[in-house]
């Protein structure tokens, strides 16, 4: 498994517009629905760090590439497993020939009562007894949303989602972020 991020600021707007320019109509239309420019600015940025990452590790371009979609959404293509995310600033692509899935958050204060609809009771006390209850709590959250995304199934009941089937790693190289990557195993 392989993956990038990179922050929306490091591009300028020429960047951006190059970028798009070369994007499918599929692509270009989710792109037009998006509101507020910094979506925009991350949807393009995830799909130019998909492009360098199958560029650098398959030898292939991103706009070669057959997007195929399940009934949940999860994009997929025949022969590379992939996946998108982005939160705040902050973009991110992973691609894998296994199945992967990848969340990144921002972290920050949120009602910590959150976490009992979407966390069982050891993942709480884990959450409840560490020294930053924040960072726990988005470290299990993205776990969880990464599992999600990997299996392609929409998110349902993410109490019941055990990430600890499947290799994982956490990355908190940027400031306030927590990266969650999920795997299929061997």
């Amino acid at each position: 498994m392989y993956y990038l991020f990179d922050n929306i600021n490091n591009y300028n707007d020429n960047d951006y517009k190059s970028f798009y320019n070369r994007l499918n109509k599929s692509d270009r239309i989710k792109i037009d629905k998006l509101i507020n420019n910094n979506d925009n600015k991350l949807t393009i940025l995830s799909r130019m760090l998909l492009d360098r990452l199958l560029n650098k590790y398959y030898n292939i371009s991103y706009f070669d590439i057959n997007i195929k979609y399940n009934k949940y959404n999860k994009p997929y293509t025949d022969n590379i497993c992939f996946n998108i995310s982005h939160s705040n600033d902050y973009a991110c692509a992973v691609v894998s020939d296994k199945n992967v899935g990848i969340d990144i958050e921002f972290i920050r204060e949120v009602d910590i009562n959150t976490i009992k609809y979407y966390c069982n009771t050891k993942e709480i006390d884990f959450i409840l007894n560490s020294k930053n209850k924040y960072k726990s709590l988005f470290q299990i959250y993205c776990l969880k949303e990464a599992c999600v995304k990997m299996l392609g199934t929409g998110i349902r009941d993410l109490k019941n989602v055990n990430y600890n089937n499947y290799n994982y790693k956490l990355d908190y190289s940027i400031d306030n972020y927590v990266i969650a990557i999920i795997e299929e195993k061997d």
